[in-house]
């Protein structure tokens, strides 16, 4: 298997997770499910770069704090709104948690280890090449496919349960992701000779071929009842049928990949949705803004 620059189509589970009983949202250690997330960050509309409070679909499967229920008016809408927080164990040993695979958080996307091997061993996502697009979504009623990420390949770091601590733990990635993504990754039984490529995704600073990573958002004050992740169809390339797994094809060349990408953001606009192209890092519980009114919805 050789390096390829590759269209995916990348279904996740889509149910939407709620809250524990106390008006927070623990570690999950079940399946995977999405999140209606708020976060401070930076957000592409019609073509200018804004800050403001946003709030956006996406996968955290460290804690939360409920901010906020929503009456169910809009259709596929959020029922709840998450202030993403983390508060890891003390060691990992026995402690397995859920990782949060893709991760939007801070300077630049990540996405590590989901789907890279089956037990047939290693799969294309082990091989990505520079300026491959990934669409991290899920197919609702089998009639179509939402979309809460769009990831362009950058750079990447391989690494495995003998290496990773070095290559990734001393400066390559931030407290959070370490703690949300690496740690719950390497504390599950790994082979020792199955590596992952850690890759790092194009931003607006750093494009690649005029590509960034984004994921569909508004600002917070703008979405008074959240709002449905968007649809997204790309004959040929996007199935509206599964349910999970994954569907790859072939690009060409860099000018099929940007009219790709930029179909998307197409569609996505044309929802009247922006373009989030970074959310602050989630805190640490004791360094939120918040601790001192946790418990409380």
């Amino acid at each position: 298997m050789r390096e390829k620059r590759e269209f995916v189509q990348f279904i996740h589970p889509g149910g939407e997770h709620e809250p524990d009983a106390d008006g927070q949202k623990s570690w999950n250690v079940g399946p995977h499910k999405r999140k209606f997330l708020t976060a401070p960050g930076r957000y592409i509309r019609d073509g200018q770069t804004e800050d403001g409070n946003l709030v956006f679909w996406g996968e955290w499967e460290a804690q939360s704090r409920i901010v906020n229920a929503y009456s169910g008016q809009v259709s596929d809408g959020p029922h709840f709104l998450h202030e993403p927080y983390y508060d890891p164990p003390t060691t990992w040993t026995g402690n397995w948690r859920q990782n949060t695979d893709p991760f939007v958080f801070g300077d630049q996307f990540h996405y590590t280890g989901c789907l890279q091997h089956t037990k047939r061993g290693p799969t294309q996502l082990r091989l990505l090449a520079r300026g491959s697009i990934l669409l991290f979504g899920s197919c609702r009623e089998r009639s179509r496919f939402v979309v809460d990420t769009v990831f362009v390949v950058d750079r990447w770091i391989d690494h495995c349960v003998t290496d990773f601590e070095e290559k990734l733990l001393q400066g390559a990635v931030s407290a959070a992701y370490a703690s949300v993504t690496i740690g719950p990754w390497y504390s599950a039984h790994m082979p020792e000779d199955r590596s992952h490529r850690l890759y790092f995704g194009a931003s607006p600073d750093r494009t690649v071929d005029g590509m960034y990573s984004f994921f569909p958002c508004l600002q917070a004050q703008a979405a008074p009842d959240g709002f449905p992740r968007p649809t997204i169809r790309l004959s040929g390339h996007v199935t509206q049928q599964l349910l999970q797994g994954k569907k790859m094809t072939a690009i060409d060349n860099p000018d099929q990949a940007r009219a790709l990408w930029a179909e998307a953001v197409e569609q996505i606009q044309g929802q009247h949705l922006n373009l989030g192209v970074n959310a602050e890092l989630p805190p640490r519980r004791q360094e939120s803004t918040h601790t001192k009114r946790w418990g409380c919805c």
